[in-house]
């Protein structure tokens, strides 16, 4: 009766101490259940990362241009990345996407600096400095001096040719003419200046120049050039006695139009024709006058020369605009012969 009773206990204890058992299953299966993990849970989160930023720095834009696009991106952590702005300000017109991309027409010039960040999907992020620099729309604007028309002396050398200035926009520049306009003879297309020497007829010139920056943004100027003729001084004779003296007008012609030249004796020389004066004394007497004004070079004389006055001047003419550069424009030398009776 004992032995019995200790049999059943001894089995109760055995159920007991594996639990309760299925008809199907056996005490190996239970024994290869993971310890301390119910079975079917999830694998752990991974450990939050930072991940490291590239396509830094960025390009420059323009205003009015649409930004070339350009992508950041990331290497670490855990995709989908998610870009922001964290500090700073971005160029006003243009936008940076969720997912690292910057586009957009800017709308402001200067140089903005800003942070991006970036988020892995595991919470780890990364921030990095970086700046736009946004330049001003390009134009091209005629020079004060060529408002109405360029005005350039025939015989000028690369002194004399610019017409423009440019502002804005991105270097370097590619400048071409327009079909159908016309540059003066002699010289050419240089930037928005003519280099050269300018020998053409003297009249109105009109072309039209287009600027191409290196953002793709254009510019016109449409320049009118007046070429005018070449300062030029007429020679001749003065002749008279002791009664009269002599004045004798030189025409002037071309130069400047309006202008006021200056006129010089350059040199002197004997009067080779026969005269009561003294042939060596060529320094100008003592009441002589020479004049510019109303187209004319005048030369006078006084009369009253006991002795006489004979020679043979050189003139030149200076005029008020450039030829070359530092260098004003001068007439070819002209000769007026002097003789004036002695009294």
């Amino acid at each position: 009766m004992k032995r019995g009773w200790r049999a059943a206990a001894l089995l109760s204890g055995l159920l007991l101490s594996v639990g309760a058992c299925s008809p199907n299953c056996n005490s190996k299966q239970v024994s290869q259940l993971p310890s301390g993990s119910p079975a079917g849970a999830p694998p752990p989160l991974p450990e939050p990362t930072s991940p490291a930023i590239s396509g830094l720095p960025l390009h420059e834009g323009e205003v009015g241009v649409a930004y070339a696009a350009a992508t950041l991106g990331a290497t670490g952590g855990k995709t989908p990345y998610q870009w922001s702005i964290s500090g700073g300000s971005i160029p006003p017109g243009l936008a940076l996407s969720p997912d690292g991309g910057i586009s957009g027409t800017p709308t402001t010039p200067g140089e903005f600096t800003f942070t991006v960040q970036v988020a892995e999907a595991a919470g780890g992020t990364m921030t990095a400095s970086s700046k736009i620099t946004i330049r001003a729309a390009l134009t091209a604007s005629l020079l004060s001096a060529c408002a109405q028309y360029c005005a350039v002396e025939q015989g000028c050398t690369n002194a004399c040719g610019s017409f423009g200035t440019l502002n804005g926009g991105a270097p370097p520049f590619d400048y071409k003419l327009v079909p159908g306009g016309f540059v003066p003879a002699g010289v050419s297309l240089s930037g928005l200046s003519l280099a050269g020497t300018f020998t053409a007829q003297a009249k109105f010139w009109q072309f039209t120049v287009n600027v191409t920056d290196a953002l793709g943004a254009t510019a016109s100027i449409s320049p009118t050039f007046y070429v005018f003729p070449h300062i030029s001084l007429a020679g001749g004779n003065c002749s008279g006695n002791y009664v009269t003296g002599c004045t004798v007008p030189l025409p002037i012609s071309g130069g400047t139009p309006n202008g006021t030249p200056v006129v010089a004796l350059v040199s002197r020389s004997q009067n080779p024709t026969q005269g009561c004066w003294n042939p060596s004394a060529t320094n100008p007497p003592i009441g002589y006058s020479l004049t510019v004004g109303g187209g004319y070079v005048t030369v006078t004389i006084p009369k009253g020369l006991i002795g006489g006055y004979g020679a043979v001047w050189t003139l030149v003419l200076t005029d008020q605009s450039l030829c070359a550069a530092g260098s004003y424009c001068t007439s070819p030398a002209a000769t007026v012969t002097i003789g004036v009776q002695c009294g």
